[in-house]
């Protein structure tokens, strides 16, 4: 009997979390990725580059630096979400049987 109010409370937070994950999701495989792409570590000062969307894309010291650095922080919440995810859902369905 007390296993059902945790079930739906896991429900919910599973629920919840999907809500902020997708669009994060979107997000990051739309702008982040294909943004730290653009610039390659190799190119000159100024340079610019353009992503799969033909947007172009500064590529100077600083904004290549910092880039780098949301493409690293935007990966680590990523594989966070997804192993957050991944437990509630793993959960639920040992619960189920």
């Amino acid at each position: 009997m007390k296993c059902k109010p945790n079930r739906k409370k896991l429900k919910v937070i599973g629920i919840l979390l999907m809500i902020i994950y997708l669009p994060f999701l979107l997000f990051y495989v739309g702008v982040a990725i294909p943004e730290y792409c653009a610039c390659e570590e190799w190119m000159y000062e100024g340079q610019r580059g353009v992503d799969i969307w033909g947007n172009e894309v500064l590529c100077d010291g600083e904004s290549q630096a910092f880039g780098k650095m949301f493409f690293q922080l935007a990966t680590g919440v990523f594989i966070s979400f997804s192993i957050v995810i991944g437990l509630v859902f793993f959960f639920m369905y040992r619960w189920r049987k």
